[in-house]
């Protein structure tokens, strides 16, 4: 079975970028001897979407984590900024009734610290690396970027959460306009007709011979 179309393309992305490989779908969950360890809750595995790591970047940039967000609506920057901001609580099943999924869990790696211990443990079992830094690949970014952009990129709760952990991370976003873009630019300045060694690749090669204008 295929994967999420955004992470086949990030994929791409990276494995055509010179000194990079990737693994994906790498499943973790808490650790059972943390304080806040529930097996109700946490018997379930979560996932890394992308991992990336390169051979020839320097160490603080080598190791990318990225979580895909296909989103036809896109990123709600507002809405992910009260996310980070706040601490990881679980609806009270007591109450009864339909309950919406707590919103945190769709970023349980960057507010719950025992799925964020877990997580970062898991990237230092792949890379050797606690420090690392970690993309949100939407399909577009919605209204009010400017408001909220550079609080997400910069949190200090985010920090500090990692930083318990003896662990570094950076924040930022990429849209999939930026991917199409660079892979557009990369086909288009290939000196001979030699097809690409990836799906995405190839399917921007043929659009690109049948003269259609995806730019």
């Amino acid at each position: 079975m295929k994967e999420d179309i955004l992470e086949q393309l990030v994929e791409d992305w990276y494995v055509t970028s010179e000194g990079w490989f990737v693994k994906h779908n790498i499943k973790y969950r808490p650790d059972v001897n943390h304080n806040d360890y529930d097996s109700k809750k946490d018997s379930v595995h979560s996932d890394i979407d992308i991992l990336a790591f390169s051979a020839k970047e320097k160490k603080s940039n080598n190791v990318h984590v990225i979580s895909c967000k296909s989103w036809q609506a896109g990123l709600d920057l507002k809405n992910l900024f009260e996310i980070i901001n706040q601490e990881a609580t679980y609806n009270d099943k007591s109450k009864g009734g339909f309950q919406k999924r707590e919103g945190w869990k769709g970023f349980r790696e960057l507010v719950s610290d025992k799925w964020i211990s877990a997580f970062i443990n898991k990237i230092e079992k792949e890379t050797g690396q606690r420090n690392f830094i970690y993309r949100i690949a939407v399909t577009k970014i919605k209204e009010d970027r400017n408001d909220y952009l550079s609080k997400i990129l910069d949190n200090k709760k985010i920090k500090e959460r990692f930083k318990k952990h003896n662990s570094e991370i950076k924040v930022e976003i990429i849209e999939l306009k930026k991917i199409i873009e660079e892979t557009l630019k990369r086909v288009e300045k290939k000196e001979t007709t030699a097809l690409e060694m990836t799906e995405v690749g190839r399917f921007v090669q043929l659009l690109k011979a049948a003269n259609i204008d995806i730019k």
